[in-house]
């Protein structure tokens, strides 16, 4: 390879990784809408203890119910939950049963 050519290689080898590590960082700030989310008794508890409450689900017993508005994508193994007024709770994804999407 001549000299030209290496730096047409490195100059397209930077772009494509410029490119992926724009992806994961615009991936990892992503806020995803949630309709609402089902959690165990564990997580309950850390939503009530930040003032979000958590209603028992009717059709899931053992369940319990949470409505956040927005929620962090799935890259880490705490979830970060925003409820109404700015509000956030972290929790671990271990404790969410269930979420459902909007959309």
């Amino acid at each position: 390879m001549t000299g030209r050519e290496k730096w047409v290689v490195a100059i397209l080898a930077a772009g494509v990784f410029a490119i992926l590590l724009g992806i994961f960082i615009m991936a990892t700030r992503t806020r995803i809408p949630v309709s609402h989310i089902y959690v165990n008794a564990q997580g309950a508890h850390l939503l009530a203890q930040a003032g979000e409450g958590a209603t028992a689900a009717a059709d899931w017993p053992g369940a319990f119910r949470a409505n956040p508005q927005a929620a962090d994508a799935a890259f880490w193994p705490t979830a970060t939950l925003d409820f109404g007024g700015g509000h956030s709770v972290i929790v671990p994804r271990r404790d969410v049963l269930l979420w459902v999407y909007r959309g």
